[in-house]
């Protein structure tokens, strides 16, 4: 997959930071905001789900991909973060032994939205659906001392995620995945986070571990990185109903990363 054209000097600095392992895209009680600096242009999307509850909290995920929103993903997942591929999917290899953490999850992400990564194309158009209702459940995780699911719970959602990408292509994800999440006042919260303010509240939510359940769905198997991933080529910025290469999510990440 041939290289694409990056955006602006601003996008090669962050990806270079990111590279190097930088935390954030902020700079700390200033006005400038890298991540907002590399927000997509285009018509004013719909406003930002507040994560006022566990549901909320995934819609507000679901936002961030299609609106491609790198501030709003920061906020989103708890320091302890954990990124879970299935057990069958050799594209987890890597972090079989290493977890995959909050800084994978954000470098990647931002790799997918903006950056490209390391033989693939950014992201020129993300659609990704889950259930249009959710059932929520306490975390069975947490069943010994918090049955109830009070301040720990989950989701099981259907998954279909398209991506166009700048050269043309496209990538499609379907399947499942599991979600957990942990109410603020009992997560953990991240360094970055905490120096804007953030703080032990009752009334926000946050991701603290996502299983991946897509290996079945995908029709190529899911192999370490490798390029030319999706193969199905179309005019860049396009999605129609032609499907796209079939990939795990969890491939997708391993990609990206």
């Amino acid at each position: 997959m041939r290289n694409p054209v990056r955006p602006a000097a601003a996008t090669a600095v962050v990806c270079l930071l990111l590279g190097l392992g930088a935390a954030g895209c902020s700079e700390k009680g200033g006005g400038f905001d890298l991540a907002r600096l590399l927000e997509p242009s285009g018509p004013a999307p719909s406003p930002a789900p507040v994560p006022n509850s566990p549901a909320n909290a995934l819609r507000l995920l679901e936002w961030c991909y299609n609106n491609r929103s790198l501030a709003s993903c920061r906020e989103l997942f708890s320091e302890d973060f954990r990124f879970y591929c299935g057990p069958l999917d050799s594209a987890g290899a890597e972090w079989r032994g290493t977890p995959w953490t909050r800084d994978d999850e954000l470098i990647c992400t931002t790799h997918l939205f903006c950056c490209g990564g390391p033989d693939q194309p950014p992201a020129s158009i993300i659609r990704l659906t889950f259930d249009r209702n959710f059932f929520v459940f306490p975390d069975p995780n947490y069943s010994g001392w918090d049955a109830p699911g009070r301040w720990h719970k989950s989701i099981r959602t259907t998954v279909t995620l398209q991506i166009a990408t700048t050269d043309g292509s496209s990538i499609e994800i379907t399947g499942h995945a599991t979600f957990y999440f942990v109410r603020g006042d009992s997560a953990l919260i991240p360094e970055e986070l905490r120096q804007r303010g953030f703080g032990p509240d009752s009334t926000r939510w946050y991701i603290r571990c996502w299983d991946d359940e897509t290996l079945q769905e995908a029709s190529a198997p899911a192999g370490s990185r490798t390029r030319g991933v999706a193969s199905a080529r179309r005019q860049p910025g396009e999605l129609d109903a032609l499907p796209g290469s079939k990939v795990t999510w969890c491939q997708l990440k391993a990609l990206y990363r």
